[in-house]
């Protein structure tokens, strides 16, 4: 029997569970509680805005964490802009995409390449608990996602199974 897929990226449609692009649910009562959620999918993305502390700081997406977290290997005051606390532009805009857009503030050597791509899944998980463990909606949603595989992609990128995410949402079940 073939496992539930929910598809999720920061510009979904708002459709119920199962009748989403490259999804499949085998019972739609099972995400009744889900479908009452407006834009769930999008609350599943690391550009959706929900305002949260990781390491000391306020950020308003994953995306602004995570980006940060990166430049951080290069230069730490360049990081800090990311965070609201920093006044900037980056940090204050309530825009993943902003974030995304400023990546490539410092370039990464072919070291802190190789450091990144062997870290970057635990940083992504550490942000994703403090993201959905600090906003109660968010903990919700992804909860009641059941055991369904999440998967995310958008034009030009593959979609790809969420791991971290899932693993999240395993660990808010204890």
């Amino acid at each position: 029997m073939e496992e539930d897929k929910l598809f999720y990226y920061s510009k979904s449609a708002n459709k119920q569970a199962g009748k989403g692009v490259n999804e499949f649910v085998s019972n739609y009562n099972e995400y009744d509680e889900l479908n009452k959620i407006k834009d769930w999918r999008k609350m599943l993305s690391n550009f959706y805005v929900a305002e949260f502390t990781y390491n000391g700081n306020t950020y308003y997406t994953a995306e602004h964490a995570f980006q940060a977290k990166k430049i951080e290997l290069v230069d730490s005051a360049k990081a800090n802009l990311f965070c609201i606390e920093s006044g900037d532009i980056i940090g204050t805009t309530k825009d993943g995409n902003i974030a995304r857009k400023n990546r490539k503030l410092v370039i990464l050597d072919d070291e802190r390449i190789k450091i990144w791509n062997e870290i970057k899944h635990n940083i992504m998980k550490e942000i994703l608990i403090c993201k959905f463990t600090q906003n109660k909606e968010l903990s919700n949603v992804l909860l009641l996602t059941k055991k369904a595989i999440l998967l995310h992609g958008a034009k030009g990128i593959p979609i790809s199974r969420q791991y971290d995410l899932e693993e999240v949402r395993n660990s808010l079940e204890l």
